[in-house]
């Protein structure tokens, strides 16, 4: 006699409680939705979209979804299984979300044309973990079709990139209101008509880039990557360098990172991307138990960087280019030793570079 297959449950079925008090706004129709699934925390009591949709621009806002709806999206972004049932329950805290606008995509756009209006979302959702790094990753991307009460819902599965995001604390893996009325001052970076200074850019890249990687071996290298990306601008002393600028700049900003730590931060990263050792291996540079802690210095000081950057003119001036790098952290272009602001602007070699006054010395006792 064949056994009795399980019983389907029903779309919905055995929800998981929700621990706060949720409002939610009609179903968002003809829209892309991208769901933040917190995992391993409580949900908190309050959130970005606690009391409803927090709008940040004209078509794109952040709410908590109909416990149905956010269970149906779920459903169509998780893979099926052949001959096995399975429960999938609404795991959402909130989604960010695009109303899709009406306009065509410009002439020879690598994007597929049907999804030429996504890329500005998760802009928003990397420039949102400048304020505060979450976890919201690509695995509940979707487009909601405008037709009906039911609306249609097709899974966009995104390729080349992590579908995860992974964080060292967990403990506050959602925005706050406050995180969005910050988040409203850096939207119009998502137009493509707002350029990002080289520099900045790369930086911005490589962090977003570190947080959707596992390993800590290959996030180290990426972040000190971009604090190189704002900092560096010779080819030689390239570490002296960074242990130079980087502890003026984290002192500016307010992150205790001393200059040994960034030298020793330099040197981890140099083994790391040499392929000299894995982190567990670099021990007598650093003691295991301090690895860490002192990454989680230089991403938040990459992050605190870029966000100063993109809200501060005058503050993103500094790295138009070297000149501007060296003028407001001068380092001695032969030794890379910090040059003090009175002697920075009557100390420079024959080819404008400045030089600290031993090396000037040397220099001038050779010609």
């Amino acid at each position: 006699m064949p056994s009795k297959r399980p019983k389907r449950c029903a779309l919905g079925s055995e929800p998981i409680p929700v621990r706060y008090s949720r409002v939610t706004s009609p179903l968002p129709h003809d829209c892309y939705v991208i769901l933040h699934t917190p995992l391993a925390i409580p949900f908190p009591t309050s959130h970005i979209a606690t009391n409803g949709r927090f709008q940040l621009s004209e078509d794109i806002w952040i709410e908590s979804l109909d416990t149905e709806f956010a269970t149906r999206v779920i459903r169509a972004c998780e893979p099926p299984h052949h001959r096995i049932d399975k429960s999938v329950h609404d795991t959402h805290l909130y989604a960010f979300v695009r109303q899709i606008p009406k306009t065509l995509p410009p002439p020879g756009t690598v994007m597929p044309a049907q999804h030429y209006h996504l890329p500005p979302l998760f802009t928003v959702i990397a420039l949102s973990r400048l304020i505060r790094p979450t976890s919201t990753g690509d695995r509940y991307i979707a487009q909601v079709f405008p037709w009906g009460d039911d609306p249609a819902i097709q899974a966009v599965q995104v390729k080349g990139v992590c579908a995860d995001v992974f964080l060292g604390d967990r403990s506050a893996d959602w925005l706050t209101p406050d995180d969005g009325d910050e988040l409203r001052q850096l939207m119009p970076w998502i137009s493509e008509d707002r350029k990002m200074y080289d520099r900045i850019h790369r930086a911005f890249w490589h962090h977003e880039n570190a947080m959707r990687t596992y390993y800590l071996d290959t996030r180290w290298t990426l972040v000190v990557a971009g604090l190189e990306a704002l900092l560096n601008v010779e080819e030689n002393n390239v570490r002296f360098q960074f242990k130079s600028r980087v502890s003026r700049l984290a002192a500016a900003l307010g992150v205790d990172l001393t200059p040994d730590e960034a030298h020793d931060a330099f040197t981890i990263r140099s083994k790391l991307s040499h392929g000299q050792s894995f982190l567990f291996g670099v021990g007598t540079v650093l003691a295991p138990d301090k690895h860490r802690p002192l990454y989680d210095k230089l991403e938040t000081l990459l992050r605190c960087a870029v966000k100063r950057c993109l809200t501060d003119a005058t503050f993103a001036g500094h790295f138009t280019d070297a000149t501007t790098v060296n003028a407001k952290w001068p380092c001695c272009a032969r030794c890379a030793a910090e040059i003090g602001p009175t002697e920075s602007a009557r100390i420079r070699s024959d080819d404008g570079k400045r030089m600290c006054a031993t090396c000037f010395a040397k220099v001038g006792r050779k010609r």
